[in-house]
């Protein structure tokens, strides 16, 4: 079933929403670079019905100058849940989504069935440092993001070439507003780490083994530290599993979903 693209109005704001699938509902958070409907989704949609909001500041979504931390993407994420009238659903959260998802199952742990964190945001580690993606080039963001940085798949998502205006502009918005929550929150990571053993929700930790903006020690971070857990890791992909190998990233969660 092919997507669907609609505009959900929340506290004033114009969120827009992709949805496809049947099934079980499953809450999509994006993370700050892919925040479209991917053959992921397709793939995921197969099986469930895919709620796949964009944060504000993304895509053509407003309210990014309400954003001003990640506290704020929680309880904006809580208004789509209640718009979308999901007393309880499953949460599958990628990169600065899987930061919004743990931080989700901290607060209202009554909101979510299960959680997937896949290469989340959220933590730092001391021994182990991350680089500054707002600083990188595109051959850098791709050394960063991918296992195989010159692969087709990397060079389309990130290629060397500027991008049409129209869609500079929408990249450019969707920086500012990953800035107002990724840069530099280092308070707000020493927290988030010393609650995850409050996290109660059946989790799945997913992490590409070549992650080199994240690397696999945070996912192990996140698995050690929420009771219960479990971690599956991809071999040959990096920060971004849904795009880099969307058929093993969907089977993943979908086979933890079932069980």
């Amino acid at each position: 079933m092919p997507a669907l693209e609609k505009t959900l109005k929340v506290r004033g704001k114009s969120i827009q929403l992709y949805e496809g699938g049947d099934g079980p509902p499953l809450l999509y958070l994006h993370g700050a670079g892919t925040y479209w409907w991917l053959p992921a989704h397709d793939r995921l949609a197969a099986r469930r019905r895919v709620l796949a909001p964009v944060h504000p500041g993304f895509g053509t979504s407003t309210g990014v100058e309400e954003i001003d931390d990640i506290e704020d993407l929680v309880f904006h994420t809580l208004d789509v849940l209640d718009e979308l009238r999901l007393d309880r659903v499953d949460v599958v959260g990628v990169s600065l989504g899987g930061w919004i998802a743990a931080e989700l199952a901290l607060r209202q742990p009554q909101r979510l069935s299960k959680l997937i964190l896949v290469n989340a945001a959220g933590l730092r580690l001391k021994d182990v440092p991350t680089p500054d993606l707002f600083l990188a080039t595109p051959a850098e963001s791709r050394e960063l993001l991918f296992a195989d940085p010159r692969g087709t798949i990397a060079m389309t998502a990130i290629p060397d070439t500027p991008p049409p205006p129209d869609k500079m502009v929408l990249i450019m918005k969707g920086r500012e507003a990953a800035a107002r929550v990724l840069w530099n929150p280092h308070v707000r990571y020493r927290k988030l780490m010393s609650r995850l053993d409050r996290i109660k929700t059946p989790t799945l930790v997913l992490w590409g083994k070549d992650d080199r903006l994240f690397p696999l020690p945070y996912g192990e971070a996140y698995h050690k530290a929420i009771p219960g857990s479990r971690l599956v890791t991809l071999d040959r992909c990096g920060h971004l599993p849904h795009v880099e190998a969307p058929e093993r990233f969907a089977d993943a969660v979908l086979d933890f979903l079932k069980a």
